[in-house]
């Protein structure tokens, strides 16, 4: 909610119908002092001032373009400053899955059975979709040259991962498109096959 106060943008907060149905205990941080911008736009009443009106169509076509280039700066702005990411178990990866959400949780258990029986496997986890961790994923692709997606759908994420990685890594999918849930060992399983492939290639 700050950043959509702070850029004045929509903020989308991707769920699944999963942590619709659980339950565990939850901490709540206090909030810290917000330092949030003043806002000369806001529709509050014009006594004292002049009015303002919010409108999204602009008929002078150079204030049109101009409105355009803003809103591409406040974009980049955004892709700089707003990109999160969890990297784990990657300094010396053979293997790296990539999830989101409650994939992510899945795969972090995955992961650590992976870890236990010797198998050199990271996870990359996007926290935020837009703007998606392009140069993060770009500096792992560096040294993982293999990477899993995995997915509790048939795969929304896997174009940005190959367009992130140009071509310079082997990218292959594991998803579900619901029902089923996922487990660890489920995906464990599909990751010990895409190990041994890895490793008979050598």
């Amino acid at each position: 909610f700050d950043l959509a106060d702070i850029y004045r943008t929509p903020v989308i907060i991707l769920t699944d119908g999963l942590i619709g149905q659980m339950m565990e205990p939850v901490v709540f941080k206090k909030p810290g002092n917000k330092n949030l911008p003043p806002k000369d736009w806001v529709l509050d009443g014009a006594e004292g001032r002049a009015s303002r009106f919010i409108r999204s169509l602009i008929l002078d076509v150079r204030l049109e373009e101009e409105h355009n280039w803003r809103l591409q700066r406040k974009y980049s702005l955004i892709q700089d400053k707003e990109v999160r990411v969890e990297i784990s178990n990657t300094d010396d990866a053979k293997l790296s899955i990539v999830a989101y959400g409650t994939a992510a949780r899945i795969a972090k258990a995955a992961v650590k059975h992976a870890r236990k029986r010797g198998m050199k496997v990271g996870l990359f986890r996007p926290q935020t979709l837009w703007p998606f961790p392009v140069k993060e994923i770009r500096e792992l692709g560096r040294t993982v040259k293999h990477f899993l997606v995995f997915e509790m759908s048939c795969g929304q994420m896997i174009e940005d991962v190959q367009l992130s990685l140009s071509g310079k890594s082997n990218i292959s999918f594991y998803g579900r498109p619901g029902g089923v849930v996922i487990t660890p060992y489920d995906l464990f399983t599909q990751i010990q096959r895409e190990y041994h492939k890895i490793k008979g290639k050598k």
